[in-house]
């Protein structure tokens, strides 16, 4: 853990749905990993409309985007953020998701990917999402890696050197969640 992270405030973290009006605090904590990490995969930093367009995407398809929040100095701001997009377009992924979580720089150690990733799962509706898949640069993202497991996500692959980025090559871990039970399935207790 970084010095800045274990200096970091240990205020209340609060876990909302996210509005449109969270999306500037949202595309401000994803342009940093664009531009400074490998986490994603993204060269370019998407713009504020686009966040928008994500958020109204998410949330009609019935699936959460949530932001983390915590008073620092006084003042209310928004921490991290996750939400359940889409894992593939075509129709047989429909009750597939991708799970994006993502903490402010500075804000490690405090909890908020723990909290964050509880809101998905509480918020997660299994009439429209089965499966929640992680992918997850391997450089860099061991914390990431420990989150998923800790919420029962069970490693299914890896891709290696599937991605270029910053002048090297990065492998993503698979990982994934399935919140049906034997019950749940299509025909069963008939």
């Amino acid at each position: 853990m970084s010095e800045r992270a274990s200096e970091a405030p240990s205020t209340p973290i609060r876990v909302t749905d996210a509005t449109i009006d969270d999306c500037a605090a949202v595309a401000d904590i994803y342009a940093h990993y664009v531009q400074n990490t490998v986490a994603t995969f993204d060269y370019l930093v998407p713009s504020l409309s686009q966040w928008h367009a994500k958020h109204a995407a998410i949330t009609a398809a019935g699936r959460p985007f949530v932001v983390a929040r915590a008073v620092d100095d006084g003042v209310e701001q928004v921490v991290g953020y996750a939400y359940l997009g889409t894992f593939r377009t075509m129709p047989a992924y429909d009750l597939s998701t991708e799970d994006s979580i993502y903490v402010r720089p500075g804000q490690a150690g405090r909890g908020i990917g723990t909290a964050l990733m509880s809101a998905l799962l509480d918020r997660a509706n299994p009439d429209n999402v089965r499966h929640i898949v992680a992918v997850i640069a391997a450089t860099g993202g061991e914390g990431s890696i420990a989150l998923h497991r800790r919420f029962g996500f069970d490693e299914v692959g890896r891709l290696r050197a599937i991605g270029h980025k910053a002048d090297q090559w990065i492998d993503c871990v698979y990982m994934q969640k399935d919140l049906w039970t034997r019950d749940d399935a299509p025909g069963a207790g008939g």
